[in-house]
């Protein structure tokens, strides 16, 4: 059972598909109610129904109470099994119920969440602190208050910030009434954070984590790839239009092709550089609709830096390396100073106004962006060449 939860989603859909319901059920008997779930629902869904009709009833409401909460959310990360005890027994009386829950359950427990009468959650206890309290004190005398309350809908994501900000190791999820439902483990936090970083790389990349999922599916990890490439393709024609537009200034000064591929680079790259950076700020909390403003001219100042340096390197290149020619070395030298911060610009807003509309702010980081900035790039170098057409001849 350890080694099937430890599989990829794609490899343990194959092998649980060719299971039999005694082999299943021998599996899901020896894990937590949150891994038990992602077990069933990891099967077709026919099979999974008449699974959970065979497997005894508790079990089966359990299983069933799980799979009802979406994924991204707190109920999707949740597990049933926790010590619960209520506020007004004494310590004696609390070790005496923790010793007969762990005779009729396997489950690893560290705390104990203290409740009321409604079941409502006041606060909790680590076990060590519990063993080495005097056993007439009552559980409130000794609780912490519980720094945090899940609620059950909430996004994945949120909890992990929580538990990064508080240093949780354990926190209990509630209902809308506040009653207590089940917690929230590190371990699951941190599931959550591998998850997340690895959908952020696949999206850097123009792709999606479902690619591994459907890893032996052609087609479908071709239509999950296929999108970002023909936004390429279509960027990259309308690059090629607008070269072909300035085709009176190119062929008056053909040198000026030689550093195209110099400009579009380093403004794809350096946007590419300041989108990652927001995103990951946005994704970890560090930049907020409030430190965002901050963070914006921090990003133009240091884009004015790099942007005047490599815009006189290439400058100076230019001069030296067609004849010495002062008016070219000055029109590529502006050219990448300016491409370079709306690179940096376009990097640092976009994943604010996706954000803004709702959309996750990770797109920004993929291909889109460098395409953009190419466009850009090849726009303003055709513009400023123009403009200084005559001087060039």
């Amino acid at each position: 059972s350890e080694v099937i939860v430890e599989l990829s989603e794609n490899i343990r859909r194959i092998i649980l598909k060719d299971l039999t319901h005694d082999r299943l059920a021998d599996i899901v008997e020896d894990l937590p109610s949150d891994e038990a779930a992602d077990i069933v629902g990891d099967l077709p869904k026919e099979k999974a129904s008449k699974f959970l009709e065979y497997i005894p009833l508790q079990e089966s409401v359990k299983v069933k109470r799980l799979l009802k909460y979406p994924e991204e959310t707190a109920g999707g990360l949740m597990q049933t099994e926790l010590l619960v005890l209520l506020a007004t027994i004494t310590v004696e009386e609390a070790i005496k119920q923790i010793r007969q829950i762990a005779l009729a359950s396997e489950g690893e427990y560290h705390t104990v969440f203290v409740v009321n009468k409604k079941q409502q959650p006041l606060g909790l206890i680590p076990l060590h602190r519990l063993i080495s309290a005097h056993s007439t004190q009552t559980l409130s005398q000794i609780m912490e208050k519980s720094p945090v309350l899940i609620h059950v809908d909430e996004d994945r994501e949120e909890v992990a910030k929580k538990f990064q900000k508080y240093d949780l190791v354990s926190a209990p999820v509630i209902d809308h009434s506040g009653i207590l439902l089940g917690r929230i483990t590190i371990d699951d936090i941190m599931d959550v954070v591998e998850e997340e970083t690895s959908e952020d790389f696949y999206r850097l990349a123009g792709t999606d984590v479902e690619e591994v999922v459907y890893g032996g599916n052609v087609m479908r990890i071709a239509g999950i790839r296929l999108p970002w490439l023909l936004t390429n393709l279509f960027g990259g024609l309308l690059t090629g239009y607008l070269m072909w537009l300035f085709k009176v200034t190119l062929s008056h000064v053909l040198v000026l092709v030689t550093f195209i591929p110099v400009i579009t680079g380093m403004g794809g790259n350096v946007g590419l550089q300041s989108s990652t950076i927001s995103v990951r700020g946005w994704a970890t909390g560090r930049i907020s609709l409030y430190s965002f403003r901050y963070h914006l001219f921090k990003e133009i100042k240091v884009a004015l830096l790099m942007a005047a340096i490599c815009g006189l390197t290439v400058g100076l290149v230019a001069y030296l390396w067609h004849g010495g020619h002062p008016f070219l070395g000055v029109v590529v030298g502006l050219s990448m100073f300016c491409a370079m911060n709306i690179a940096v610009l376009m990097g640092t807003l976009m994943p604010a106004i996706l954000l803004r509309l709702g959309v996750d702010p990770a797109v920004a980081s993929g291909p889109f962006v460098t395409t953009a900035n190419d466009i850009v790039g090849i726009l303003v170098y055709m513009v400023i060449a123009t403009v200084f057409l005559k001087y060039l001849w």
